[in-house]
């Protein structure tokens, strides 16, 4: 009786345990399901919200190439002062062949379309006049008034279909009123089905996605949330607000039905569901303390891993990989793939040696190898090792009672380069006061020199004779005026060689100043559109006496027509500096400084016959207080900023500068400056 009684008690208590695990089990399927198709459903719309932003920057560079087209005609009409139907016709058919989305372009001078491009099929809209149609009157008048390319739409076009019209107001010069006077409109007509090339995400098939674009016209937070209230969550699409044209957009995207209810292995998660309820129902009772107690002790060891912010990787007694957190991985991204569970701590070396460059390209592979198991077999203190990625981490190893293996890798890589640009701050600092006590330290002494002498003067020789000359009696006034000339060139040479002195001083003084400034980004440029052949051909004659003082020629040739806009002052003081050094490191030879327009762009190219400049040395070149002979010893001073300052100077005006040189046959010195010139050929008048 109290068996059976036992077996029914048992009995009940299996069915409830039974029901508990189904329901549980059932509980976890749903979660699993749901997590997943949470996660499915967010890659699915992260994908969409992607190909939407793609989408948009195609669009984008849609309607910048059709301003470009605009421009194009625009050059025309100012070059022709009228319509060239024949050059405007090529210009549109050449934009069409590679954007076959454009429909038309039309010309609306005064406002009232006189013509339109392709003119076979557009000629419905000849004759029409912008002021009596006010749809299209609004964007026009935006145009005219913010004197920008203007874009509106979606509106139902003439051809047929919606699309987008880009409105460009053209603006002629009129000699009469010494201003530009307003000519009319470009309009630029694009069909919408045809803004979108179909790469991954097809918007343009309304089969496949709901797309649409807009011009906001409301603030995007009171459109958002309306939008957000009146739609439901299954058909709210991925927004993507943006700027265009002086105007914001806002693209939107979703599937034409809607996001997916389901994952694709939904299916499967619940045959699965079912399968392990099956299984644990058979096995629980068995196992269910011992697989509750070693999955709480392998959940607390891996949660409190993966929580430490430093690298970790456990090994058995056997060298046997057990335990490595994310941390670990994300310091080896390029072997954090093959990294498995169970694979040995030699086979780790060697796939490290294989996989990361900084140990890949060492000569002696095995001796590192060796030497690396050496010091995990036997822990000692900690040691750096530098890997890919940039990262240098300090690794700390030690043995547990049982045999294992531990090792925490620590990121030192912040702590490292700070040292390393302290060390390099501190040699820069001395450099520099070296630098700048010498060079100062060299035109002082010739003054403190020269005005020693000048002090002193009744000693000198020069003083003597012509005290003698005259105190003497029967000294000719020729034999006086001789010493009285020896005595005033004696004081000239010490005055020239104290100015000299002293001119180099301040010379030093404002490369510092002006490199202050322009670290400091407090050098403002007076900019206006100069005349560069003048600039240039005044720049080699006042240096010119530099050159020959050094028997070397200075010559100069370049197009009289280049323009560009830039500081006067500033630009010379860059062309200063380019021929100056050229001076400074040629000893013979020519200098030759040549002008030219080259693709958008003037260029100046400053070439001499120097003894050039070795590879390795062409970068410090434009540092700050460097020389490629960094020694006290070096034949031409200087501070090292000239070139610094220039390049400074090149980038504040849009431009770049550059240097090629071979060791042994000279250099040469590239300035790039936009030009300021339009695009039309100059001929030079006699």
């Amino acid at each position: 009786m109290i068996n059976n009684f036992r077996d029914y008690i048992s009995s009940k208590a299996f069915i409830l345990v039974a029901a508990v695990v189904m329901l549980s089990v059932s509980g976890i399927g749903y979660s699993i399901i749901k997590m997943d198709h949470d996660s499915h459903l967010s890659s699915v719309k992260r994908d969409v919200e992607q190909g939407l932003y793609a989408a948009t920057e195609q669009i984008q560079l849609r309607f910048f190439e059709t301003v470009l087209v605009a421009k194009n005609v625009e050059s025309i009409l100012s070059m022709s002062g009228g319509i060239v139907e024949t050059h405007i016709s090529r210009v549109v058919e050449e934009f069409q062949r590679h954007n076959p989305a454009i429909i038309a372009v039309a010309l609306a001078p005064g406002l009232e379309i006189t013509h339109s491009f392709p003119q076979t099929q557009n000629r419905k809209s000849i004759g029409l006049k912008y002021w009596q149609v006010p749809a299209q009157m609004t964007s026009v008048a935006k145009a005219y008034r913010t004197q920008s390319s203007v874009v509106s739409g979606p509106v139902a076009l003439v051809q047929g279909g919606t699309g987008y019209i880009l409105r460009y107001p053209v603006f002629l010069q009129s000699p009469a009123l010494k201003s530009d006077k307003f000519w009319g409109i470009i309009s630029i007509v694009i069909n919408a089905d045809g803004l979108l090339n179909a790469n991954q995400h097809d918007f343009g098939n309304a089969e496949k996605y709901v797309f649409e674009l807009n011009e906001l016209r409301t603030p995007p937070e009171v459109l958002s949330s309306l939008d957000v209230a009146k739609t439901p969550m299954r058909f709210q699409p991925v927004v993507n607000e943006f700027s265009m044209l002086g105007s914001k957009w806002r693209a939107t995207a979703i599937p034409a039905n809607g996001w997916p209810a389901y994952s694709p292995e939904s299916r499967y998660l619940v045959g699965s569901a079912f399968f392990s309820a099956l299984v644990l129902l058979v096995v629980l009772l068995a196992y269910r303390k011992l697989a509750v107690k070693k999955e709480n002790a392998h959940s607390l060891l891996a949660e409190a891993v993966g929580c430490i912010n430093e690298g970790f990787i456990a090994f058995d007694d056997k060298e046997r990989l057990m335990i490595v957190n994310q941390k670990y991985l994300d310091y080896h991204t390029d072997i954090a793939d093959h990294v498995v569970t169970g694979m040995t701590m030699e086979s780790l070396v060697r796939l490290a040696v294989e996989n990361q460059d900084i140990l890949h390209d060492m000569e002696d592979k095995e001796a590192w190898v060796a030497q690396r198991l050496e010091d995990f077999r036997n822990p000692g203190d900690s040691f750096l090792q530098t890997i890919g990625n940039g990262y240098c981490l300090k690794v700390t190893e030690a043995k547990t009672p049982h045999g294992y293996t531990v090792g925490i890798w620590t990121d030192v890589t912040a702590e490292k380069r700070a040292q390393e640009a302290a060390e390099a701050a501190d040699r820069e600092k001395t450099d520099f006061l070296n630098n700048v006590s010498h060079e100062l330290r060299t035109p002082l002494t010739v003054i403190f020199g020269r005005a020693t002498f000048m002090r002193n003067s009744e000693k000198l020789p020069h003083a003597k004779r012509l005290l003698s000359a005259i105190e003497a009696e029967g000294t000719t006034p020729e034999e006086l005026a001789n010493a009285v000339t020896n005595y005033q060139r004696f004081v000239s040479d010490q005055g020239a060689g104290i100015a000299d002195s002293a001119q180099h001083m301040i010379r030093l003084v404002e490369d510092l100043l002006d490199w202050t400034k322009v670290a400091r980004g407090k050098l403002d440029l007076d900019m206006e559109r100069l005349q560069l052949d003048e600039l240039s051909s005044s720049v080699v004659q006042d240096l010119k006496p530099n050159a020959e003082a050094k028997g070397l020629s200075l010559t100069y040739s370049g197009d009289w027509t280049a323009e560009a806009m830039a500081d006067k002052v500033r630009l010379k003081q860059i062309l200063y500096n380019l021929i100056n050094n050229a001076v400074k490191f040629t000893d013979k030879g020519s200098i030759h400084l040549s002008m030219e327009k080259e693709n958008g762009f003037v260029v100046f190219n400053v070439t001499d016959t120097g003894h050039g400049i070795s590879e390795e040395n062409l970068e410090r070149v434009f540092q700050r207080f460097q020389q490629v002979d960094g020694s006290m010893t070096r034949q031409s001073g200087g501070l090292g900023l000239g070139l610094a300052i220039s390049e400074q100077l090149a980038a504040l005006h849009g431009g770049t500068l550059s240097l090629t040189s071979t060791l042994g046959k000279g250099s040469t010195f590239s300035l790039r400056l936009p030009s300021a010139e339009a695009d039309v050929s100059l001929e030079k008048v006699a």
